[in-house]
């Protein structure tokens, strides 16, 4: 809770004039007194005055030797005004041998689509940084070219400008989820992108979580699990600077309950990870979706069984670090909640499936935490248009990963199996129609999210 202090208007004066004094004795950047800490990623070489773009210095692309990472090069970029919607669009050319991953901006103000890069056989996983200069990436080198890696860390300055490689994964047996081509590989940036988190499962059988830090290139394994072959664990999202959430979940369908836990990454080693247990799901869930709130303090979580008959499907709430936890959404037993992001301080976004008999429609709703109401912003399939699937961004859980800036938009992927295409989809966060950003063509080329900035 915020406290709120009254002070005469004697003691404001006190006050001003302290500080003022203060200030005057206070050693200036480059006196030998401690000068303001800059986060991780500000660059020494910043102009004074109204912030330019820095030119950046030249950066290598080629894998470091094997377990050591790169600190990354970082160089401020000036951005504007304009919402920017990035996404993945990965082209499998018909009737080739080659594929090529591309990441692609795109400007809601005048629709205008520019290539940030093109990097590897595929992108996957893009996230976009805090301050939105930046856009850190795994690149899946073609293993004709590269017999030593399965995934290569990458980042990129929004510009297309500074293309580096911080890390590569070496060549394993990476176990993907059943109907998926994706790696078992994650990793999460923190907001002030001073850490990447990294999770890998190899083998089937053997989870590992990693800290690299940003600016020295240094790597410590926070976590490792005992060869267990039904589960492996993976990093979430960050809660704050340092602490996180993994999650433990098997690794075939249908999946068995799931636990969430919390991690100290300043005091976890790999000897005492130090896992706090959150929340585990009360059976296995067909949807199971998790955030935590804007100031940090609470965790919302939903689940949805649709073998149950009506569906059983809420939203809960509780201490993010841990403690009791209570429903504060019961839907209607026809309705199920696939996924929920905390867009704003007071409110939820929710991708719904409504039943209707045989057939079902999905839905974005809107949903205001101060009076739990929810409003329905569109409809995105009715009940006979197919079996289209929507997601919003599956590994990326900023609200810039999924809301633009201003919070005037979201955006949606989608996969038509019937179609055998992917969709990229802009929406108002008022309400009304979708924008189709990206298409691809039927076949196997996919487009993902990645999030928002502003140019």
């Amino acid at each position: 809770m915020v406290k709120r202090f009254r002070l005469s208007s004697c003691m404001i004066f006190f006050c001003f004039l302290l500080v003022m004094v203060s200030a005057c004795s206070l050693p200036s950047s480059g006196s030998d007194g401690n000068s303001t800490p800059t986060a991780a990623g500000a660059s020494s070489d910043t102009p004074s005055g109204p912030p330019q773009t820095v030119q950046m210095p030249a950066t290598q692309t080629a894998c470091p030797d094997a377990n050591t990472a790169r600190p990354a090069v970082i160089r401020y970029l000036a951005l504007g005004q304009l919402q920017n919607l990035v996404y993945i669009y990965n082209e499998v050319p018909q009737n080739t041998t080659t594929a090529i991953g591309h990441l692609r901006r795109y400007d809601v103000s005048n629709g205008h689509k520019a290539e940030v890069v093109s990097s590897g056989l595929r992108i996957d996983q893009a996230q976009i940084s805090a301050d939105g200069q930046w856009v850190l990436f795994l690149s899946i080198p073609d293993p004709r070219g590269d017999t030593q890696h399965s995934a290569m860390l990458q980042l990129v300055r929004m510009d297309g400008e500074g293309l580096q490689t911080l890390y590569c994964f070496p060549k394993a047996t990476y176990s993907g989820s059943p109907n998926s081509d994706k790696l078992s590989i994650a990793f999460q940036w923190s907001v002030d992108q001073k850490s990447i988190l990294m999770s890998e499962n190899t083998d089937n059988k053997v989870s590992q979580i990693f800290l690299l830090d940003v600016a020295s290139g240094s790597i410590r394994q926070l976590f490792q699990d005992q060869n267990d072959t039904l589960y492996s664990y993976s990093v979430v999202t960050w809660l704050d600077n340092t602490h996180f959430y993994i999650i433990k979940q098997g690794t075939n369908g249908p999946t068995p309950p799931a636990t969430v836990y919390l991690m100290d990454a300043s005091t976890a080693t790999l000897a005492s990870p130090g896992l706090i247990s959150i929340l585990t799901t009360p059976t296995r869930m067909s949807y199971y979706s998790l955030d935590s709130s804007y100031d940090g303090t609470l965790l919302y979580n939903s689940y949805c069984l649709l073998a149950g008959s009506p569906f059983n499907t809420n939203i809960q709430v509780g201490p993010a670090a841990g403690g009791a936890r209570h429903t504060i959404y019961q839907e209607k037993p026809n309705n199920c909640i696939q996924m929920l992001r905390a867009v704003s301080s007071n409110t939820l976004l929710l991708l719904m499936q409504i039943s209707h008999g045989g057939t079902f429609e999905n839905q974005i709703w809107k949903m205001n935490l101060l009076g739990d109401s929810t409003q329905p912003l569109t409809t995105l399939t009715s009940a006979n248009s197919g079996q289209t699937g929507y997601s919003m961004n599956p590994t990326s859980q900023y609200p810039w990963s999924n809301v633009s800036r201003d919070g005037s938009y979201y955006a949606l992927q989608a996969r038509d199996p019937m179609a055998t295409n992917q969709t990229i989809l802009v929406c108002p966060m008022k309400g009304g129609d979708q924008i189709p950003v990206a298409v691809t063509n039927p076949g196997t080329s996919s487009v993902s999210l990645v999030g928002w900035t502003t140019l």
